[in-house]
């Protein structure tokens, strides 16, 4: 039964739950519209796995190609836009679309031509097709930096450059005798150098400029809930982390002066979701961590292993996540790694107590949750998490609980890995008050779609067959492997539209 006691405490969650949320801009994609695939992630997994070997030269450029202008299925960029609108929460012109669109597929169209040069191994119709691609390339960059709309811009310029950097890395890693003077090798090294060097500082300038932009509008003080300053700066952290940072990790690891090599594995930044409740009661433990709720752990190297948790009234008043020993996650960036990680507050006893045991990821992955459904107000009322296999954990549950709702909380090619939590609020029992959720990119879960993408425009049949892993082969993806191939010896003009 409802006491009088827990309906004046659904008062303060009812009208939170009035006052959070996003409002879209007009004709902005919602994230529960969008397609089941993400061909921004799959950009980043794609050359996660060709960087974590030596591919022969065009390997890249020919899966790039693939993915992003695949043969015999919708355009992709269509959904590539969709997920930038959804995720800066602003449209993109149509014109602007348009004309960047025209110039994309026409480096598709020379880009093509490339890579069916390099299956032939000809050395002089590489370097000549290199040169066309190269320069088509170049002339094209400036297109994609128009500074009346640089942030809405800037992802589609930021997979331009994937394309452009693994062409130069294309050329220093394995065309040294494709026959020109030495002299103009020593000049593709240095324009490869100055390249990434331009494109970097570019991404990093309109990052910059976002940030100014919104400065003037941010809150100055974190507010009584202590969460005003992060969640104000969550959206555009997240968009820049997705949409720029990750793409100038890869344009670094595509150098091929500085990784002439296998990359290994290619470090992404965690992202984190917005602070999910309030931290009214900012304690001494608090203080001593920060002055605000921020996200003091990343980077894991293992899933967790289990959670300890001590409920009062079916909320917790401790949590405790561990980890396998010495790969949890990392403490402020630093080098110091956390076995376990708390509830960070003043410390409070429970009355009930649990261990939850969380299963292992299955064999090729290193992470098992996908998610999080949390039913939120003023503090985290309930918390289930969702794993890759599509069941759930419950965590706790305050069923009677008003004024509150269930919210999914999930990121396009992540695993969630940490909790950030924070404060314990006196006005509810001392029972958690708020929590972050962080969620980081899992290197060894490839998507069957792309290791049938890389089977599929890989030179040889036996580097695609290794790089399936167990899957089966199939007549179909035979098929599709053998009109890739196919529709690359086909004549094509660089100057006619590109149309696959």
């Amino acid at each position: 039964m409802m006491t009088r006691r827990g309906i004046l405490k659904s008062i303060p969650a009812f009208a939170l739950a009035n006052t959070m949320g996003r409002s879209g801009a007009v004709g902005v994609p919602r994230a529960t519209d969008l397609p089941i695939t993400d061909p921004l992630e799959d950009i980043k997994a794609l050359l996660g796995v060709l960087l974590n070997e030596i591919p022969g030269v065009g390997s890249i450029c020919a899966a790039l190609l693939e993915l992003l202008w695949p043969w015999g299925h919708d355009d992709v960029w269509d959904q590539i836009r969709a997920r930038v609108e959804a995720m800066i929460n602003e449209k993109i012109e149509a014109a602007v679309f348009s004309l960047l669109k025209q110039k994309l597929d026409g480096i598709a169209a020379t880009l093509k031509l490339y890579v069916s040069a390099t299956s032939t191994g000809d050395t002089q119709t590489m370097m000549m097709q290199f040169i066309a691609t190269n320069t088509a390339m170049i002339e094209a960059a400036e297109e994609f930096r128009n500074p009346d709309f640089q942030w809405k811009v800037a992802p589609l310029f930021a997979i331009f450059s994937q394309i452009h950097m693994a062409l130069l890395r294309d050329v220093i890693l394995h065309g040294k005798n494709w026959g020109w003077s030495a002299e103009t090798y020593a000049n593709y090294v240095k324009l490869t150098d100055s390249t990434l060097r331009d494109y970097t500082q570019y991404l990093d300038k309109v990052v910059q400029a976002q940030a100014d932009r919104l400065r003037p509008h941010a809150p100055t003080h974190p507010g009584i809930h202590r969460t005003a300053i992060y969640n104000y700066w969550q959206p555009f952290q997240e968009a820049r982390i997705r949409l720029i940072a990750d793409f100038r990790v890869l344009i670094q690891a595509m150098d091929p002066i500085a990784h002439p090599g296998p990359v290994g594995n290619v470090v992404f930044d965690d992202v984190y979701s917005k602070a999910y409740g309030t931290a009214d009661d900012w304690d001494a433990t608090c203080s001593a961590w920060a002055g605000e709720v921020t996200t003091p752990f990343s980077l894991p190297l293992a899933n967790p292993d289990s959670i300890y948790i001590e409920y009062f009234n079916s909320t917790p008043r401790r949590v405790d996540v561990s980890y396998p020993a010495g790969k949890g996650p990392l403490l402020w960036s630093t080098e110091t790694r956390m076995d376990t990680c708390r509830i960070i507050a003043n410390a409070v006893p429970g009355k009930e107590c649990a261990t939850i045991h969380i299963p292992p990821p299955k064999a090729g992955t290193r992470f098992n949750i996908v998610g999080a459904s949390i039913n939120t107000g003023s503090i985290p009322l309930g918390l289930a998490l969702k794993l890759a296999d599509g069941t759930k954990l419950t965590l706790w549950n305050r069923a009677n609980s008003l004024g509150a709702w269930w919210e999914d909380v999930q990121i396009s090619a992540h695993k969630l890995t940490t909790l950030a939590m924070w404060t314990r609020s006196r006005y509810y029992d001392d029972d958690l008050g708020c929590i972050v959720f962080g969620f980081s990119r899992d290197p060894d879960d490839v998507p069957s779609h792309l290791r049938e993408l890389l089977y599929i425009t890989a030179a040889g049949e036996s580097d695609g067959i290794r790089r399936l892993s167990d899957q089966r082969i199939s007549s179909e993806l035979r098929e599709r492997r053998t009109a890739f191939w196919r529709d690359l010896t086909e004549s094509h003009s660089p100057e006619t539209p590109f149309n696959r």
